[in-house]
């Protein structure tokens, strides 16, 4: 068959533009240029979605409308091998790849535009989240496995890259008003164009929502009304997930600079069950984070190299607005009459320099090398208690203990040197070898270095194989080295970083007329997690590397054109991931999962999509004896119309259609688990001038 590079594709397919330098390597068939999706998350160059050095899923701007999809949650509970659950602190959701999870669930990196974002004390996104509005979001890639050769630390799980749009992307004015459930509204306001000689693309959309309010059956504090004789929980009652949100982005570029800025203010963000496992109706935290990255790029030796200097910046803040009670006003048999308060805050800063550069000129090879350093501080570290590290309540009451040892979390900093350096190989026209390995420096635990190998083999015109090896590590969290005050847990200052190792085997089928079926087995073993374990005096836990986990897997992946204007997607995943000390399941994700979308073009102007997400049993961690969460499934329908009017847009959506009582797993504190929200919807209106 005839074969074309992919700079003809490059050509007709705008939306996934590559340079010439960069499009070299693969050559496509006819037949796949109709169907090829691309990816850059694997190895920082593109490469079609079947032949990438990792496992990759690819979610679209069509795709995040065609599904009605609100929030980045809504898309990525779409990725088999994802399980997107909710965490014990507030109700965030958590990204548990294949079984992996941690406390705060750390294991999973989450960036913008390929810079991490991801909170130096918890070593997650921050869990004063509030999501993230997908308006203003071109795509969504994510790899399912290991990363850390190429972006570093916490990549070690799987990476979810969100690709913001540009000025191409939006292509002049638009407008959209959101309105449903749970008093939710959203507007947002976006350009595309020219500003002088510059590419401009600005996105602002703000929202408010009183969130679901699903019922809590019980409590941490209803286990202890039932020791004490007291009665003073909120539970049952509802769970609380509002909050205010702002979103900024804005995408300037001309010629080979580019500056990128965005903002995220998260306001009333309520405590969803508490942040000690106890309702507390009253209480909410502010959050601002801002990002900015200026490149410069610049291509010598006649096109064949390609520097890239970059400098990026990251803040992050944490505020309590009102009185945070761990437990209610009467705790521990009222000896906290006005209740178990801690309000702690913090800011951070992060600035990277990084400088890396793609050669080309050596005949069948793409070299990338990357260097750079980060500075990070946590500052202004903040606490006002009632209650010393024994839980016995402070004579003087409420006491603002900032800048004291009695503060929840000292002020630190660290400082990170990397340097990296990948080779894709292009062997012959059927084969590609992609080998790299990146070295970390932290100032405040040691070295670390991760290689990758991936081979892959075009095995005929239509199938693809691949297999995969990847390490990667987890740096241990400010909070897990340096809490000192904490009544619960304490630091540790001589952990090393988890470690895990991944092993995939990979096969692509591509069909006719677009259909294809892949399936890919996976297996890990992880060393050194960090658990918390008891120190020997009371109840105090203590960070300890005492943990080893293996797990192993399928995910199983469909396209199909079952007529000409109806798409199906689907897919299932299996995984086992087990606590290798008590030789027992880790808990908190399906082991079964599956996923079916139905995309219908039921004329020009009229769009159906059909969703279903189903999510087998969920068994619990070692220790804890109630059931495993049942199985269940949920329906989503999201109906549009186009062109109700020149450049309007209609759109309904309609969720948990069955309005289906599922529930994501909680630590023993709530018995009876997270509950999801019931039958929801929303009526979306976008212009476009």
């Amino acid at each position: 068959m005839k074969r074309v590079s992919t700079l003809l594709l490059a050509i007709t397919m705008s939306d996934q533009a590559l340079s010439q330098t960069e499009s070299e390597l693969w050559d496509l068939s006819l037949a796949e240029l109709m169907n090829v999706q691309i990816t850059r998350v694997a190895t920082g160059s593109p490469a079609p979605l079947n032949r990438a050095a990792a496992i990759v899923t690819v979610i679209t701007a069509d795709d995040l409308r065609n599904m009605g999809a609100r929030d980045i949650e809504d898309a990525l509970m779409s990725v088999p091998g994802l399980y997107v659950g909710r965490s014990e602190q507030g109700y965030a959701p958590t990204y548990i790849f294949r079984g992996i999870y941690g406390s705060l669930n750390p294991q999973a990196l989450l960036m913008i535009n390929g810079f991490p974002q991801k909170s130096l004390p918890t070593g997650n996104k921050g869990n004063v989240w509030g999501g993230m509005p997908v308006e203003a979001v071109k795509r969504i890639e994510v790899i399912r496995g290991p990363g850390s050769a190429l972006y570093g630390a916490d990549a070690f799980a799987g990476v979810i890259n969100v690709i913001t749009k540009t000025s191409e992307d939006i292509a002049g004015t638009q407008v959209g008003f959101r309105g449903g459930s749970f008093n939710t509204y959203d507007a947002w306001v976006q350009y595309g164009g020219q500003v002088g000689n510059w590419d401009v693309m600005f996105s602002l959309e703000a929202g408010t929502t009183d969130g679901h309010k699903e019922i809590i059956e019980s409590d941490d504090q209803t286990s202890w009304d039932a020791r004490l004789g007291t009665d003073i929980s909120n539970a049952p009652g509802p769970i609380n997930t509002g909050y205010d949100n702002v979103d900024l982005r804005v995408d300037v570029s001309k010629d080979e600079w580019r500056v990128r800025f965005g903002y995220q203010n998260r306001n009333n963000l309520e405590s969803g069950d508490g942040v000690a496992g106890a309702l507390d109706p009253n209480s909410s935290y502010r959050s601002d984070i801002g990002n900015l990255d200026l490149s410069y790029t610049t291509t010598l030796l006649d096109d064949d190299l390609t520097l890239v200097s970059q400098v990026s910046g990251y803040y992050a803040s944490q505020e309590p607005k009102e009185n945070n009670l761990l437990y209610p006003e009467g705790a521990f048999g009222g000896a906290f009459p006005d209740g178990f308060i801690g309000n702690p805050g913090n800011k951070e800063t992060q600035v990277t320099l990084q400088q890396y550069g793609i050669y080309s000129g050596w005949d069948g090879h793409r070299l990338r090398v990357a260097a750079g350093i980060t500075y990070g501080d946590v500052y202004e570290t903040t606490e006002e208690k009632n209650f010393e590290t024994d839980f016995s309540p402070k004579p003087e009451g409420l006491v603002d203990v900032s800048d004291t040892d009695e503060v929840w979390l000292p002020e630190e900093d660290r400082t990170l040197y990397f340097l990296s350096l990948q080779d894709e190989w292009q062997v012959n026209k059927d084969w590609q070898l992609v080998s790299g390995l990146r070295y970390d420096h932290y100032s405040d635990f040691g070295d670390t270095i991760n290689p990758r190998v991936a081979l892959v083999w075009q095995t005929t015109n239509s199938w693809t194989t691949r297999l995969l090896y990847g390490r990667a590590f987890r740096a241990p969290s400010l909070s897990e080295l340096y809490i000192i005050s904490n009544p619960v847990v304490l630091g540790n200052p001589d952990l090393d970083p988890e470690i895990i190792d991944t092993y995939e085997l990979a096969f692509h089928h591509q069909l006719e007329a677009g259909s294809y079926y892949s399936f890919n087995f996976f297996y890990y073993k992880i060393k050194d997690m960090i658990l918390y374990e008891p120190t020997g005096v009371g109840d105090d836990l203590v960070a300890a590397n005492v943990g080893e986990r293996n797990g192993r897997g399928v995910e199983l992946e469909l396209g199909h054109e079952l007529r000409e204007n109806v798409q199906l997607s689907a897919n299932y995943s299996y995984q086992e991931a087990n606590n290798l000390a008590v030789d027992d399941d880790v808990g908190f994700a399906p082991n079964n999962q599956a996923y079916a979308r139905a995309d219908w073009v039921l004329s020009s102007n009229w769009h159906a999509n059909v969703e279903m997400h189903w999510f087998g049993r969920i068994q619990r961690e070692p220790g804890d004896d109630r059931p495993p969460v049942k199985s269940d499934s949920v329906w989503n329908l999201t109906v549009r119309r186009t062109n109700l009017w020149q450049g309007c847009e209609l759109a309904f959506s309609l969720r948990n259609v069955f309005d289906s009582q599922w529930r994501s797993p909680s630590w023993t504190r709530i018995e009876y688990d997270y509950p999801a929200p019931g039958r929801n919807g929303d009526i979306t209106l976008r212009y476009a001038f």
